[in-house]
């Protein structure tokens, strides 16, 4: 399938999550891929928020929601936060043998601390665990989906997003590839440590973190041969959060990926791809 334009997004579940989701979008129908776009919820997502455009992590969801619903299906979007949980979580805390039961079952708790520890409970009495990692985790270096560090983003990211998604786009690897716009689990941590740039030390206002999220910037260009204007360069490198620039390698991990996506896993834990 050719895909014309590559999305990014740098996700949050926080209370105020328009504040932290920024969206990068690639072109690529020239002769090398452009970065058309590098902007927070608010600017990216305006024309989709019902009444006026806010940060509250509900109004900003749903319009993020419906911004990915009506993208064209020579698209792709990737997005940074967990698809799914470990094989013996799914089974063991949610009674779950597929992916859209996952899904149910974390919708089905009454928030993020709730899934958290619904998962962690079940582990603690049934493991030798507690944060119980995917295979896919383990593989890239990412935290279990439930830990503490990311369990807002997994529970609004699968109960917000991909439970009202999936019916109108292809999740791989657990859809086969449909005519849709496909949706994709990755990692910008990860893509930045297998392009051989910073994982680490590139979020923050002093000048040795801005050095590396400008050599982070320029390092996930030149490897991606992706065209960048200007302007949009010099937001990436000013935002000292890094949400714009993981937006970026959310796209790229995206983009390397476009021509090799699995299609119709029946497995639970999902894939991330970078």
């Amino acid at each position: 399938m050719g895909f014309e334009t590559v999305y990014g997004v740098d996700f949050s579940g926080a209370r105020e999550a328009g504040e932290n989701i920024w969206v990068s979008e690639v072109d690529v129908t020239g002769d090398e891929p452009a970065v058309v776009g590098c902007q927070p919820a608010t600017a990216a997502l305006e024309d989709h928020y019902v009444g006026a455009t806010t940060t509250d992590r509900e109004a900003t969801l749903d319009a993020l929601v419906s911004f990915v619903a009506s993208r064209p299906a020579e698209s792709v979007v990737g997005f940074d936060f967990p698809f799914s949980v470990s094989e013996r979580a799914a089974r063991g805390a949610f009674d779950a043998e597929t992916w859209e039961e996952v899904l149910d079952a974390v919708a089905d708790c009454a928030g993020a601390d709730e899934y958290a520890e619904a998962c962690a409970e079940w582990a603690r009495e049934h493991t030798d665990g507690t944060y119980l990692k995917r295979d896919t985790d383990e593989e890239w270096g990412a935290f279990s989906p439930y830990h503490f560090f990311v369990n807002a983003q997994a529970y609004h990211g699968m109960a917000d997003v991909l439970a009202e998604l999936r019916d109108e786009t292809t999740v791989v690897p657990f859809d086969a590839l449909r005519g849709d716009p496909v949706v994709a689990e990755v990692y910008p941590a990860a893509t930045l440590d297998v392009l051989g740039l910073c994982r680490e030390g590139y979020k923050g206002d002093d000048p040795g973190e801005q050095r590396r999220r400008k050599r982070n910037l320029e390092g996930v260009t030149e490897r991606a041969d992706l065209s960048v204007r200007p302007a949009v360069r010099d937001r990436i490198i000013a935002d000292s959060e890094g949400d714009a620039l993981d937006s970026l390698v959310a796209a790229v991990a995206a983009l390397r990926n476009a021509g090799d996506f699995d299609d119709g896993d029946s497995g639970v834990e999902g894939r991330i791809y970078v």
